[in-house]
């Protein structure tokens, strides 16, 4: 029987106009913790199927941010194995459960935060992928890279409903105004969307990402560094690489991911 291997790489960057790194990832288990986000982060490896990869964009500045993305990041580990074996229902538990942890946190320090997360489910025949933010998904479809995820920003709702162009919105003022996001409470919808199921034999790669990537990077550029890799850290490293030589604004993460099937 042929099982599903997923080849991985992730790099996280603080930038050059941040002085702390308030993304994190989860891979597979694997995040950040807070000494390792003070300097540049990176690793690559081969998961089997089911496995779980995300990126959290942290909000609200220094101590704020960083400990969002963190919680998120954390509460994924605990929920790690339910997601992986059960059903999507525990996509919801674990967005449920990390909201009221942000929230006591929130409480507790006085503070405003939360996070984006972008997350893919990998499971024997198919992939799902589950956003709230800004943060993207792209799958890799033959030759074309698709954006797989629609930001959750006023400007980008405002470009659904046909009141901006795509071209003013990158500009406006609401590019980066969240409407959704994990941490905020019952108020506003924080359920996530839901993109999928994807095939393996038509998507042979996939990246997730901050915006700290695709505010310096236009869809031509990273579709490039994407198609041109020979594999998954070669692909992060271009797409990090150009994004800090594009200026590196803001901090960047991003993971690539590789449907290999094997024995």
């Amino acid at each position: 029987m042929m099982s599903l291997h997923v080849k991985f790489a992730v790099r996280s960057e603080t930038g050059y106009r941040r002085d702390n790194n308030e993304d994190n990832f989860f891979c597979n288990g694997i995040y950040m913790t807070p000494q390792e986000r003070e300097k540049p982060y990176s690793l690559n490896g081969l998961a089997n199927e089911p496995s779980i990869f995300a990126v959290f964009d942290g909000m609200g500045g220094h101590e704020c941010g960083e400990v969002a993305s963190l919680i998120a990041a954390e509460t994924l580990a605990e929920y790690s194995e339910k997601i992986r074996n059960g059903s999507f229902r525990e996509i919801d538990d674990y967005i449920q459960d990390a909201t009221k942890r942000l929230t006591d946190m929130m409480r507790e320090r006085n503070i405003l935060t939360g996070t984006t997360i972008v997350l893919i489910t990998c499971r024997e025949d198919s992939f799902m992928i589950f956003h709230l933010g800004d943060s993207r998904a792209y799958r890799l479809k033959g030759d074309t890279l698709l954006k797989s995820t629609d930001d959750h920003t006023l400007a980008a709702e405002m470009v659904r409903m046909g009141m901006m162009s795509p071209r003013k919105a990158m500009d406006s003022p609401y590019w980066h105004s969240l409407t959704r996001f994990l941490g905020i409470e019952d108020k506003i919808e924080s359920s996530p969307d839901v993109n999928g199921p994807f095939d393996y034999a038509e998507n042979s790669r996939v990246l997730l990402c901050t915006d700290g990537l695709t505010d310096m990077l236009t869809h031509r550029e990273i579709s490039e560094c994407v198609k041109a890799a020979s594999d998954p850290a070669e692909a992060v490293n271009a797409l990090v690489d150009s994004a800090l030589a594009k200026g590196g604004h803001d901090n960047v993460t991003c993971i690539v991911l590789d449907f290999v099937k094997g024995e």
